[in-house]
């Protein structure tokens, strides 16, 4: 006999099917299935990691061994949708504050959001650029069943969750030889970055999310091609951008040369650069100005009309 707990979640996603039934949305595909609620596995067609080193200590999430999206749905879906990737040095993951958190913000605005566990030093790179073009490539290629526009599918990234969701914003071209989905395309429609880790190589680098991703001594070329400025092309989407100007942690010199590189290609970005030295704030408030961020996203987002006003 099923739980409560499973019977609830079982009834919440027909209801939340039976919603999309009855109320269409403009341009985008009715869904047939489901809405899955717990963690949907990225690799699903290769055998789960076991044992599963995974733990969780000082709501961090450590040793991601079987990568996944954990969906957040609306309850009034406007079609858009984000991958979500947490901070955290590839070395953790703030799942809450920089996941959970921002996922529930997006789909308290229509937006569904999927908050992503990605491999990180355990396996070092490519492995967490593989999970994050995969996750992009899973909700592209489910946006029918699940009642989302494929052409409104973004990222959202914080620190090193920065970096990932910045190098799937300009590298999504990446292994896809070898990826089954590889004729799905990988390109997000736009990216949020929230005082994301950008330079592996200059004097600025920051040297643990460096150490964790590449090893303690990688090859120039390696630095070079994961210092992220030097990968944006005219293919970049709209992207908008959050830094302290005191960040220690990591320098705000990272989201300058990215914004640097962007607005040559696409002047719809934006770049905010606020008057603290926090990093890692993602939506906390009382911080002074910072804490307004989410307001400036959400202007611009309604300026792309990706939510309601």
């Amino acid at each position: 006999m099923p739980s409560p707990s499973t019977s609830f979640k079982s009834l919440r996603a027909r209801l939340g099917a039976l919603l999309f039934v009855l109320l269409p949305l403009p341009g985008v595909a009715t869904p047939v299935n489901e809405l899955p609620t717990e963690p949907v596995y990225l690799w699903a067609e290769k055998p789960l990691v076991k044992p599963d080193r995974e733990h969780i200590k000082d709501q961090r999430v450590y040793a991601v061994d079987n990568p996944s999206i954990t969906p957040f749905w609306p309850q009034q879906p406007n079609g858009a949708a984000v991958v979500i990737f947490p901070g955290g040095g590839y070395v953790r993951l703030a799942i809450d504050h920089e996941g959970y958190d921002i996922a529930r913000w997006f789909a308290q605005r229509g937006v569904a959001a999927f908050v992503a566990k990605y491999r990180m030093q355990e396996y070092g790179f490519p492995a967490p650029l593989l999970d994050g073009l995969r996750a992009v490539r899973l909700v592209r290629k489910n946006a029918v069943a699940w009642g989302i526009d494929p052409g409104k599918i973004g990222v959202v990234g914080f620190s090193a969750g920065g970096h990932l969701a910045a190098s799937v914003t300009t590298r999504f071209g990446f292994g896809q030889q070898n990826d089954p989905l590889a004729d799905i395309s990988a390109r997000p429609d736009f990216a949020v970055l929230g005082y994301p880790v950008i330079d592996l190589e200059g004097p600025d680098a920051h040297a643990g999310s460096r150490k964790a991703l590449l090893g303690e001594k990688p090859d120039a070329r390696l630095l070079h091609d994961n210092s992220l400025q030097f990968q944006v092309t005219d293919k970049v989407p709209p992207v908008f951008m959050l830094h302290g100007v005191g960040d220690q942690a990591v320098k705000v010199t990272n989201s300058l040369a990215f914004f640097t590189e962007v607005q040559k290609y696409n002047q719809q970005s934006e770049l905010h650069i606020y008057q603290t030295g926090i990093h890692g704030v993602g939506m906390i408030q009382g911080q002074g100005s910072v804490s307004r961020w989410p307001q400036a996203l959400e202007a611009w987002l309604h300026e792309r009309g990706l939510i309601a006003p």
